[in-house]
């Protein structure tokens, strides 16, 4: 798929790996599978894609990299335990990467954001969506839009120096 789209635009100046499952099951019941499709999904997918993107970035010596995480990879929160395991890795997979790369003019960053507005919170039950807002300063859930805007800004040029950090969008959690 890169290889395709390189040949019919260049090198790709962007990557933000948004792909991503969850699954709310205890470790207890957790099945190997549960577990492995959590960690290829979120972690593996960001790995394959990234690699096949960074060497045109690298040649190039210009590229923006984004791995969306969540907030339960960043912070101890009630969260299933495979979610929380798969986006902390994405921080470190951000900071390692960020750290390898930067040379070459290609930044690597991650942005946590907290619950959305009609993402995870519309399965989560009433009361832990209440004792979410009760500790979020702000005293609501996100948007996709803020997200999005946050997104379009790290991975511009206007954000030129920033480089393996992970930006929390949780409106003070």
């Amino acid at each position: 798929m890169v290889r395709a789209l390189e040949k019919e635009a260049g090198a790709l100046d962007i990557l933000i790996n948004n792909a991503g499952v969850g699954q709310v099951v205890p470790l207890a019941l957790m099945e190997e599978e549960d577990w492995d499709r959590m960690m290829s999904t979120n972690v593996k997918g960001a790995f394959l894609t990234t690699q096949a993107v960074m060497r045109g970035m690298i040649h190039q010596k210009r590229g923006r990299i984004l791995n969306i995480s969540s907030l339960a990879g960043i912070k101890m929160m009630q969260a299933p335990v495979h979610y929380s395991a798969a986006k902390a890795a994405l921080k470190g997979f951000t900071e390692a990467l960020a750290k390898e790369i930067g040379r070459y003019g290609v930044t690597v960053n991650a942005l946590a954001p907290g619950i959305l507005k009609d993402g995870v919170s519309i399965n989560l039950p009433p009361a832990k969506l209440e004792e979410y807002l009760q500790h979020c300063a702000l005293g609501r859930v996100g948007t996709f839009e803020e997200v999005a805007e946050v997104a379009a800004f790290m991975v511009s040029d206007r954000n030129s120096y920033m480089n393996g950090a992970t930006v929390v969008l949780d409106g003070a959690v």
